[in-house]
């Protein structure tokens, strides 16, 4: 039982840290830093047989408050289905995560102005998503909060199977949509590194 346990927690570890360096490194963690370990994501797409959802809240972020840099790693295999099945054929059979562990992002704001105070942003973010080893430029919408030094990032937005060549098995093609749609929401604190 403990070494059961155990194991789960270094593969969670081992896991995570390679994004946690990957974003340090990246942003260099300067007092504009903002930096999300726990970033909620789920997914939705409606099937005539049975709905495809999952969620996790282990992914990574950072964001730039003073050059707009955004950076999210997303381990894949963190998601959760409400049915054991659909997880397998997530894991083994469509994005096949021993192989692509993790989905990347990585973008800026576009024309984005330091805020000066607290308060609530529209913003655009242009980047390069990274699914099942295949990159796919995004421009997307979402807003950022800002309030006692903890920032809120939120957007939603649809992800087209085939653009990361995700094959769905013939069998099962009419039966699952070919676009998902993303949810995304991330609480940020500053960085603590000067």
């Amino acid at each position: 039982m403990i070494k059961e346990v155990f194991g789960k927690w270094i593969k969670r570890l081992f896991l995570f840290l390679p994004g946690m360096i990957l974003i340090s490194s990246t942003f260099a963690q300067s007092n504009d830093t903002y930096i999300c370990k726990d970033v909620f994501i789920s997914f939705y797409s409606p099937a005539p047989i049975a709905d495809v959802a999952a969620q996790t809240d282990r992914a990574a972020s950072a964001i730039n408050m003073k050059t707009g840099d955004v950076y999210f790693k997303v381990p894949m295999r963190t998601f959760e289905f409400k049915r054991g099945l659909m997880q397998q054929h997530f894991n083994n059979d469509y994005l096949q995560t021993d192989k692509y562990p993790f989905a990347t992002f990585e973008g800026k704001i576009q024309n984005f102005t330091p805020p000066t105070g607290d308060g609530t942003f529209p913003v655009t973010v242009v980047g390069q998503m990274t699914i099942h080893g295949v990159s796919k430029a995004y421009t997307e919408q979402g807003t950022l909060e800002l309030k006692n030094s903890h920032l809120t990032a939120v957007t939603a937005f649809n992800i087209s199977l085939e653009d990361h060549h995700i094959e769905i098995p013939t069998i099962l093609n009419y039966h699952v949509a070919k676009v998902v749609a993303i949810k995304v929401k991330a609480t940020y604190t500053l960085s603590d590194k000067k």
